[in-house]
């Protein structure tokens, strides 16, 4: 009358992973991560860095080429720069044209123009001769300077300060 139940068999199949393998696999995957993201993180910061003192440098060459063409010898065209706000304004005649913001990651930290400000003759030339402006990227406080040559009004970017 009564039957007599058996419960199945289990069987394990092999190919399952062990506890132990799950966690050498993921010490492993950690220590490489903890590898690798500083090292992407600080290329990215330097590009970062490299990328925004190019776009000052090519604004500066750009009003450069501005004060050149316009043939006007009774506007004067210059950058004012703010490092407290880390923006820099192209002016002409003491007007703003054009605001430029770093972004948010870089500083700038200083320029050793008279009064913040690079004034450019017809010529293109820097009126009161050659600066530099230092950007600093604020996570590796890492700098590239921007330089202007007093002479010729050459702008190079830089990773070293200038010499003199």
């Amino acid at each position: 009358m009564f039957r007599q139940f058996s419960f199945p068999k289990i069987t394990f199949l092999p190919g399952g992973f062990t506890l132990l393998e799950v966690l050498v696999s993921t010490a492993i995957s950690a220590t490489l991560l903890l590898i690798v993201v500083p090292a992407v993180l600080n290329g990215l910061s330097k590009y970062a860095l490299y990328t925004g003192a190019r776009q000052m440098a090519t604004d500066i060459r750009g009003w450069q080429q501005q004060a050149l063409s316009a043939g006007d010898t009774m506007s004067t065209y210059s950058i004012q720069f703010d490092p407290l706000n880390d923006t820099y304004h192209l002016m002409i005649n003491n007007v703003s044209r054009q605001k430029q913001s770093l972004p948010v990651y870089l500083d700038l930290d200083s320029t050793n123009f008279p009064s913040n400000e690079l004034k450019f003759n017809l010529r293109g030339v820097p009126v009161s001769g050659g600066g530099t402006i230092t950007l600093r990227e604020k996570l590796t406080r890492r700098s590239y300077y921007v330089i202007v040559a007093p002479v010729t009004g050459r702008v190079r970017v830089s990773p070293l300060p200038p010499a003199g």
